[in-house]
């Protein structure tokens, strides 16, 4: 007999696992494969109803998704049975499908197809909701769409506040918004809007970023973003502010800074650009993590905050001013600017993946960053807490580890699957979750559960993780988030390790894919420096990839490119026997036997850390506050990077001095950031 229901044979086990969840998933395909099937009855209108051997019956009307369907069983919302009728659906038809066709071709290729062939089905979604929709339109949406790629592919829609995946090439009703709304919500809708419109003006696209229009043609919202009366009061409060902090620096007291900080938040706030206010708030927190001498704080980090917060404004002003011109942007610089993202979502049924995590403290408080990732839209989540030290009602210090968090130990949480109803996501990626065993629970992280995980967020090996780092668009223009470029990769092999006592500093070099004429291309240098937040943390690193009897499978950690080469930062790492969280399990000492000088490095290398690091200082010291050597360092470090064919840079550090003793440190500003952001490419490329 021929299905009626096509969209069922669509959903792929990933599909319904994101559509339920995984334990159901399992179960019933146990079920299926040990033909314990229930009698299913297909109706002309297209409703399948289900009879299991437990007494139970299952509806599921044509034009619904998996929780439309009725089940006669105590469960208050998902259950197995519904499951199990979608595998059994399949189970019956595909077989008996493919044995008539005689594997002939496939209606669809094996390409990405478009959402945009819903348009019709969105005149059955209520008006309120199209009118929902169109509301947040108007207000300026960005969406970044992706059609996927093979037979099963699952085009996705990333909005600023939720991600929507279309699991059907013949029904709307299975599309999946992570939001907390359940039925077709305007996410939903705005998604298919923006499918619709790219395909009218690249239809040839697998993936592309534009702000949506309204499906009538008129204009989301005028292009001219700083022309408004605000944003030119916004650029001129922020140059002000960038030349206090170059003159005097960031250990000046705050009190200096934070009417400048106050008036450029407040603007930033009446536009909406999202980005810029949590750029902002990143930046005032580096301040006061130096101000309390925090384990959080490092100058060069600072330095890039800082320059990144002024390039994005560049950024968003180009891309603007092309946009005003008819010429289509990369980007467009709603999205660099975060403008009309919502500052939280409140989320539906959420399973998290621990990925690590990462332990701080300073002179008055500790604090924790839980890191985790969702399965269904590989998207990264973090839960950070913080707490006044030694708050032990006993007068002891409390470690950080048994701090709680929702209800659990903070040790428990850094190497554990979260699954909670009660989870509320902010636009930094910033997660809060509900205690109480009716919201959230926790289980164990197997040493498997990584598995389940794909790219972009588990690369295959090195050399695509470097391509995609390289392909990738710079910091300053991607949506503002608390953690950046975390990735998981395999090991293949450790093949040396070494450590610096001096500058309490493991390092470990790893092979990540099949060896290949070029040993460095997938060549890794795992890289971890001593915390007093968490002292274990080297100890456990070097157990977990140096003990042969249980060699480590898998890394996760931030990963960035450092004079040509792959650097990883870790935070966890997997064995068959188990996932160690660096910060969070405890193991017995390690002997560092392999002592080297790490400070060791090519002269260009050397050359361009040490400017990088004199800006830095510059920054929290103030240039004002340099003295007579200030010249002489820096006339010997443009001599340097001259003469490694680096003239450009060489010849805009020469001409600092004359910009510094003017009167006029406003072009200083910008001739420092524009040194700094041009040091970061190079460094980065340069091997």
């Amino acid at each position: 007999m021929q299905a009626k229901r096509s969209d069922l044979l669509e959903l792929t086990p990933q599909a319904l696992m994101a559509l339920s969840n995984a334990g159901f998933v399992k179960r019933a395909q146990k079920e299926v494969a040990e033909g314990k099937l229930p009698e299913l009855v297909e109706h002309d209108d297209g409703r399948i109803d289900a009879k299991f051997s437990d007494g139970n019956k299952v509806t599921f009307p044509e034009g619904k998704t998996l929780r439309d369907a009725t089940c006669s069983c105590p469960a208050s919302s998902m259950c197995r049975h519904r499951v199990m009728l979608v595998l059994t659906y399949q189970a019956l038809h595909v077989t008996a499908a493919s044995q008539k066709a005689g594997n002939a071709q496939p209606q669809e290729p094996a390409s990405g197809w478009s959402p945009a062939r819903f348009s019709p089905q969105l005149a059955d979604i209520p008006l309120s909701v199209i009118n929902r929709a169109k509301k947040r339109v108007q207000d300026g949406v960005v969406v970044q769409l992706s059609k996927g790629s093979g037979a099963e592919a699952t085009p996705s829609a990333r909005l600023p506040m939720c991600d929507v995946r279309f699991f059907s090439r013949s029904s709307l009703a299975h599309a999946r918004c992570d939001c907390i709304q359940e039925a077709i919500c305007e996410h939903i809708v705005m998604a298919v809007w923006g499918f619709e419109q790219a395909e009218f003006s690249q239809p040839d696209f697998q993936q592309l970023t534009l702000q949506i229009s309204l499906p009538d043609g008129e204009p989301a919202r005028p292009s001219a973003l700083f022309d408004q009366p605000e944003a030119v009061l916004l650029q001129a409060s922020l140059d002000k502010l960038l030349l206090k902090l170059w003159s005097d620096g960031s250990s000046q007291p705050d009190t200096a800074i934070k009417p400048l900080m106050a008036e450029v938040s407040r603007y930033a706030q009446r536009l909406q650009w999202r980005w810029v206010s949590e750029s902002l708030a990143d930046i005032q927190q580096a301040m006061a993590d130096q101000h309390h001498r925090s384990s959080r704080y490092h100058p060069v980090d600072f330095l890039k905050r800082i320059s990144g917060l002024s390039a994005r404004l560049v950024a968003a002003r180009c891309m603007d001013q092309q946009a005003q011109q008819q010429t289509l942007p990369r980007l467009p610089a709603a999205e660099i600017l975060g403008l009309g993202v919502k500052g939280e979502t409140q989320l539906e049924h959420l399973k998290l993946v621990s990925l690590g995590a990462r332990y701080w403290a300073d002179e008055q408080q500790e604090g924790v960053s839980l890191i985790y990732t969702d399965p269904d839209s590989q998207s990264l989540m973090v839960i950070e807490r913080q707490w006044p030290k030694n708050s032990d009602p006993q007068g002891g210090a409390t470690p950080i580890g048994n701090r709680r968090v929702a209800g659990h130990p903070v040790k428990k949480l850094a190497a554990c699957q979260v699954i909670t109803h009660a989870a509320k996501r902010r636009a930094n990626g910033a997660l809060d979750i509900a205690s109480g065993k009716q919201y959230t629970s926790v289980l164990p992280l197997s040493s498997r559960s990584w598995e389940l995980l794909g790219e972009p967020l588990r690369q295959p090996n090195a050399a695509a993780l470097k391509r995609y780092l390289q392909q990738a668009v710079p910091d300053f223009v991607r949506p503002k988030q608390l953690i950046e470029h975390l990735h998981i990769l395999p090991i293949t092999e450790v093949t040396d390790w070494r450590w610096d006592p001096a500058l309490q500093c493991l390092q470990i070099d790893m092979q990540s894919g099949e060896a290949t004429d070029d040993e460095s291309e997938h060549l890794v240098t795992v890289s971890l420096s001593y915390d007093a937040a968490a002292p274990q943390t080297i100890e456990v690193l070097a157990r977990a990839m140096l003990t042969p009897e249980t060699p480590a499978r898998l890394i996760s950690g931030s990963v960035r490119i450092e004079s040509g080469k792959l650097v990883i930062e870790p935070l966890a790492v997997a064995s068959d026997v188990q996932i160690w969280s660096l910060c969070a399990d405890e193991v017995e000492p390690f002997p560092m036997e392999r002592q080297v000088d790490l400070q060791q490095c090519s002269g260009v290398q050397q050359s361009l850390a040490e400017t990088e690091t004199l800006l830095a200082q510059w920054l929290q010291q103030g240039v004002r506050h340099q003295g007579a050597r200030m010249v002489e360092r820096v006339e010997t470090l443009a001599e340097a990077l001259n003469s490694f064919g680096l003239t450009q840079l060489s010849g805009w550090l020469s001409e600092l001095p004359a910009h510094i003793r003017s009167s006029n440190h406003s072009e200083l500003v910008q001739r420092l950031m524009m040194i700094y952001q041009t040091l970061l490419l190079v460094k980065n490329r340069r091997s």
